[in-house]
Parts: structure tokens; C-alpha cells; sequence
């Protein structure tokens, strides 16, 4: 006889357990996916709020950065900021790696407190402006917010160059920024680094209109580019700025050709010789001008200060020992350090190494011994290449459309004495006369 509450086997279908059983699965899994929605749905939130606040910052930046140098600090303090201890942004509650002097002075408009409302809720950001050095200066953002009774905050910092800051030029602030390596192209140094003399000056630093990419590259100093920063921060000693405009200021053409011909008429105002020139075993004395190229073989000795001067190239041949008290040499066409060739100065803030060619490699240097001095190799129009194991003892300074590229292999250093970019006379005609700013 069939029964109909039996339930034949094979037959489809739940019992009353299975259904309760199924249930309570059902209500686990909601309150699961509920609880992970809720989580999501809080974190997109909060990620939200710090994008927000990232915005704001990075708006802060962006309007310091278009500031003349003279607006570039704060126009007053808040006398309430829990921060500020004796004028100094201490190091121990901003994060950085040392105290750092709050700029304020009258001609400042960096407001220290504003309040922005996103999406309803405040967002309110402190600024100060502090004194790095007297070409450089920090913009340092505080933005706090508060959401259901929990505060938070974002903080972020940006260097601000003397020649990036708008209207540089116009208050006669010097063209060169100080550093070790300066160029309007990337800089690479593959491995290699940067040393400062004296040691405890940490001033060698590198200043680029492109992009740095070395993780086992050393810097003592900072690096600020216009481009990406790929760098290992424990290797680097200062502080590392990335997307910051144009550091390297390029005088223009006007002022390159009256500085060339500037130095061409030096040149003539000593001897002239025409024709290749190859020098051994001699003292030369400059001024000099040499129509044609000129080559250095053996040791050579340049008397007397200003250009020696050739239309085409120079050349310091394989084991090449030349010695200047304050001369420099200046090329139309390539300036060639071979293997083993040396160049001492006497004075770093007269002689060097100038080339006007527009090449890739414009300047090809190799270091020199210990305890001597190169001076600063500057290609107004194309790139410098480093190589060997010994120190160049200088500045090297690149400026070419597009070649202004500084290439350093095979272990090769520069070692930078403090402060030697601003104070040379190899510059003298590409920078206008400093005058003082209200700021500091």
C-alpha cells in the first residue's frame, strides 16, 4: 500500500532537518558577506577621504610652487599650533630627518590654517614653509579630517627651488642651483655617487630637469627632479623631490652667445696659433686662442689665468698629466679625457672644462688622483660622460635640448666641494647680480 509521506529512494525533495539546516547556512553567509561588504564598504570610504585629503595637499604644492620667491613662506603663525617650538618645525613630530627653521616675513602668503568641506566633510590643513638653504626651501602639509568621532590625517612634503619658484629671474636670483651634478637632461650613474668636501657638508647633490633611476646609486645630498625619483632613500643623505617643474634653470640664447663671445675675446687677447696644436712636455700660457683642434700628450703645464680657446676639439691624450692654475679649457667641438690622462686646477672657481658642441657626450671625463681638483665641466648644449674608478673633483653641469644628459659608469664619483657652483667665475656672464630678499 502507498504511503505519500514516505519518500521513495531516488526520489527528490528536503526534510524539515535539511531545510532548517540550509536556513541557518543561508543566515550565516549573509551575516558573513554582510559583515565583509561593510568592511569594503568602510575601507572604499576611508580610501575616498585620503585621496581627498592627497588632493588637497598636492594643490597646496602645486600653488607654492607657482609663488616668486619672495611669497614662497608663511605670512603668519598660529599662535595655537601644538608644532611649532621656538620658530622650528622639530624633527621629532614632522617626521623629517632634522629640526627645520619656519620661514615667516612680510612679503609671505602662505596662510598657516585653512579649511576646505569635501563631500560634507572639513578638511583642514596646516602649512608651514621652512628654511632648507638659502636656494631651497620646504612646503610641508598637515591635513586632518574627522569621520563618526575618529580623527585622521595625511602629511606630505615638497622641496621648492630658488630657480624653479616663478619670477626667479625677474628678483636677479642666481641661474645655477649648488650641487655636484646639474643637468636639464636624466642623470645616471651606473653604479656610482656623489661625496661632499668637506664631508660634513652633505652638499653633493644632484639637480635634474628629467628623470633619476639608480637603486644602488649613493647621493650625499639631496636629488630634485623634474621628472621620477627611483632611488634606494637610505642611500640618499637630503631629501628626495620628484615632479618638481624645471631646477635647472637654462639661460637663454641671448645671454650663451654673449657669454661665448665674451670668452672668445678674452682668448684673442693673448697669443693665437693656427692650425692643430699638439702639446708635450711644455708650458703654454694662457689666454690662448687656437684656430683648429688641440691635442695635451705628456705633461703640460698651462700658465697664466682665462680660456685657452679652440674652434675645434680638445684632447687629453692616454696618460696626459696637464696642470692649470686658473686656466680653463674651452672647446667648440668635444673635450676627450682618455685612459689615464689627468687635468689638476689650481683655483676650482676659475678653471675647468668647458665644451660647446651640442653631442651626447660633449665632455668625456675620466677622474683624477687624490688630493687634486678638476674644477667644473660645463656643456652649455649637450651631455657629459664619467667613467673610471677615480673621483672627478668638481661639478659636472649639463644643459642640452634634449642631450643634456650626465652619464656616469664603471664605479666613477664625483667629489663636490661645498659651495663651489655659486662662487665660480666660470659662470661669470650666465648669472645676473643676487639681491637680497626680504625672506632670507
Amino acid at each position: 500500500m502507498f504511503n505519500a509521506a514516505t519518500r521513495r529512494s531516488g526520489e527528490e525533495g528536503f526534510t524539515l532537518v535539511e531545510l532548517s539546516v540550509a536556513m541557518v547556512i543561508a543566515v550565516i553567509i549573509m551575516v558573513a558577506a554582510s559583515s565583509s561588504l561593510r568592511s569594503a564598504l568602510t575601507g572604499s570610504r576611508m580610501n575616498r577621504f585620503r585621496q581627498e585629503a592627497t588632493a588637497v595637499a598636492m594643490a597646496t604644492f602645486e600653488h607654492a610652487r607657482s609663488l616668486e620667491w619672495d611669497q614662497l613662506a608663511m605670512a603668519g603663525i598660529d599662535p595655537q599650533d601644538p608644532w611649532i617650538t621656538d620658530g622650528v618645525l622639530p624633527a621629532s613630530v614632522s617626521g623629517l630627518d632634522e629640526d627645520e627653521a619656519v620661514l615667516e616675513c612680510p612679503t609671505g602668503i602662505l596662510a598657516p590654517v585653512t579649511t576646505e568641506t569635501v563631500g560634507q566633510v572639513p578638511f583642514t590643513t596646516r602649512t608651514y614653509v621652512t628654511h632648507v638653504s638659502d636656494s631651497l626651501r620646504r612646503v610641508y602639509v598637515l591635513v586632518a579630517w574627522e569621520i563618526e568621532g575618529s580623527s585622521y590625517h595625511y602629511r606630505s612634503d615638497s622641496l621648492v627651488s630658488i630657480v624653479s619658484a616663478r619670477g626667479a629671474e625677474a628678483i636677479e636670483q642666481p641661474i645655477f642651483p649648488e650641487g655636484a651634478i646639474l643637468a636639464t637632461g636624466n642623470v645616471a650613474l651606473y653604479p656610482g655617487y656623489t661625496s661632499s668636501n668637506p664631508t660634513t657638508a652633505h652638499s653633493a647633490s644632484i639637480w635634474l630637469n628629467a628623470s633619476f633611476s639608480n637603486l644602488d646609486a649613493v647621493v650625499d645630498g639631496s636629488i630634485v627632479a623634474g621628472g621620477t625619483v627611483t632611488v634606494n632613500p637610505a642611500n640618499v643623505h637630503g631629501n628626495i623631490e620628484q615632479n618638481a617643474g624645471s631646477p635647472v634653470n637654462v639661460p637663454d640664447q641671448a645671454t650663451l652667445s654673449a657669454w661665448e663671445a665674451g670668452m672668445v675675446a678674452d682668448a684673442q687677447a693673448g697669443a693665437s696659433l693656427i692650425g692643430n696644436q699638439v702639446f708635450t712636455e711644455t708650458t703654454v700660457t694662457a689666454p690662448l686662442y687656437v684656430d683648429g683642434s688641440v691635442a695635451f700628450a705628456g705633461n703640460v703645464t698651462i700658465a697664466g689665468s682665462g680660456p685657452l680657446y679652440a674652434t675645434g676639439s680638445i684632447v687629453l691624450e692616454t696618460g696626459a698629466s696637464v696642470t692649470s692654475a686658473a686656466a680653463r679649457l674651452v672647446a667648440e667641438g668635444q673635450v676627450d679625457f682618455r685612459s689615464g690622462s689627468q687635468l689638476h686646477v689650481g683655483e676650482l672657481g676659475s678653471a675647468g672644462v668647458i665644451s660647446l658642441s651640442s653631442s651626447n657626450i660633449a665632455i668625456k671625463l675620466v677622474g683624477g688622483a687624490p688630493a687634486t681638483a678638476q674644477g667644473v665641466a660645463f656643456a652649455p648644449y649637450g651631455g657629459i660622460q664619467l667613467t673610471g674608478t677615480l673621483p672627478w673633483h668638481g661639478a659636472l653641469v649639463a644643459m642640452g635640448d634634449g642631450s643634456g644628459d650626465v652619464d656616469m659608469g664603471g664605479g666613477a664619483w664625483v667629489d663636490y666641494p661645498a659651495n663651489l657652483v655659486p662662487t665660480t667665475t666660470l659662470f661669470n656672464g650666465l648669472r645676473p647680480t643676487v639681491s637680497e630678499s626680504p625672506c632670507g
